[in-house]
């Protein structure tokens, strides 16, 4: 009985944090940091970035998956086996650059368009190495939050502590959940969260 609740919360904890969401994510967390630049966008302008973001990241990808499995490409929607990842991960990558090039000709705060094309960079780098080695793409997604925030920590002065340690507990948690699912190698999950930290906190610290 606990093996089967156990692989239950695994399988939440793998949908709640799948990558997909990991923009939207990034974006109410964005909107809601103490930071100046918050104040910058007026809230409606933030509830029509939200809605596009949502559309253009999560909707357009999902339907296209969805329309890939209908014809074969895909077997599941999990996608196990790299070879299928592919195709979808291209098109997840052109819709996210799309959202990046519309922020930036918005001429939002840079936290905005840097955190999209950390996430287009990121899905770059997974669809890179999807070639030879099957990354986590749930621990790159978590790990890039850690990444961004720790990022805007150091360049911007701000204390996000609390919302650091929440995050490295998620990881924690999801990294637990894709290991429990046997998804994942060990070394996929620590390469995962490694390489969207460096990513993330590279671009967020410099830029």
């Amino acid at each position: 009985m606990t093996e089967i609740m156990e692989e239950r919360f695994a399988k939440i904890i793998s949908y709640l944090f799948h990558p997909i969401f990991l923009p939207l994510y990034c974006l109410l967390l964005l909107f809601n940091l103490k930071s100046y630049f918050i104040f910058e966008i007026v809230l409606k302008a933030q509830y029509m970035l939200i809605l596009f973001v949502f559309v253009t990241t999560i909707i357009f990808p999902l339907s296209i998956t969805y329309l890939m499995k209908r014809q074969g490409f895909i077997q599941t929607y999990q996608m196990e086996n790299r070879r299928e990842r592919g195709y979808p991960y291209m098109i997840t990558a052109i819709f996210y650059f799309l959202t990046y090039n519309l922020f930036r000709q918005l001429h939002l705060p840079g936290m905005f368009t840097i955190y999209m094309m950390g996430a287009t960079l990121l899905l770059v780098v997974v669809i890179v190495v999807n070639f030879w080695w099957k990354i986590s793409t749930h621990m790159i997604g978590i790990g890039g939050v850690f990444g961004l925030l720790t990022g805007l920590s150091f360049n911007l002065s701000l204390n996000l502590f609390f919302q650091v340690m929440i995050v490295i507990f998620l990881a924690g948690v999801i990294g637990y959940a894709r290991l429990k699912l046997n998804s994942h190698k060990p070394s996929e999950i620590y390469a995962g969260f490694l390489a969207g930290a460096f990513v993330m906190f590279a671009l967020f610290y410099f830029l």
